[in-house]
């Protein structure tokens, strides 16, 4: 069995079968779910079959960001991070005040955004903030980076404030 995570990548042995009932063998590749996968058969004199047709998976886009979060300090939903991160190189993430003013940016997959300006000590204002996200994921063509845009609702807790939920 022969494994090549991208188009570009040469296959690589992975697994030999001694028993020709073997039919199942599970794969982790460590970075992605895309990859390309081929067999051949060897014969009892060592001959070994031309490879079989390559059966290709792509890993699906898949990371999802919240549009809300409370950074109000009572240990629930304090810190922004998307949903899922797995296959995830990298992102470049900004996030923008409703006057176009930069007050984060990451590079961090997990984002981790406490809420505060710039890694400041001053935490943002409660309100909606707009965001501009690079997501670089492993595919089988190598690294792909397509953009997210959405915004984000900073809620403090206040009691005053009132939340609206939208679809």
């Amino acid at each position: 069995l022969y494994y090549r995570p991208t188009f570009e990548e040469p296959p690589s042995l992975i697994a030999e079968f001694e028993n020709r009932n073997d039919t199942l063998y599970d794969h982790y590749p460590e970075n992605t779910l895309s990859g390309c996968y081929t067999v051949t058969a060897i014969d009892s004199f060592d001959n070994e079959s031309v490879p079989s047709i390559s059966l290709c998976l792509d890993e699906c886009s898949n990371y999802v960001l919240p549009n809300v979060f409370s950074p109000n300090g009572d240990g629930i939903n304090d810190v922004y991070r998307p949903q899922r991160t797995s296959y995830v190189e990298k992102v470049e993430m900004t996030i923008f005040n409703r006057w176009g003013i930069q007050v984060y940016y990451t590079e961090d997959k997990d984002i981790n955004w406490d809420g505060k300006i710039n890694k400041s000590d001053q935490l943002v204002s409660p309100g909606v903030y707009y965001y501009i996200c690079d997501v670089y994921e492993y595919r089988l063509t190598g690294i792909e980076v397509y953009a997210l845009t959405g915004f984000i609702y900073v809620f403090s807790g206040d009691a005053n404030e009132v939340f609206i939920e939208t679809k």
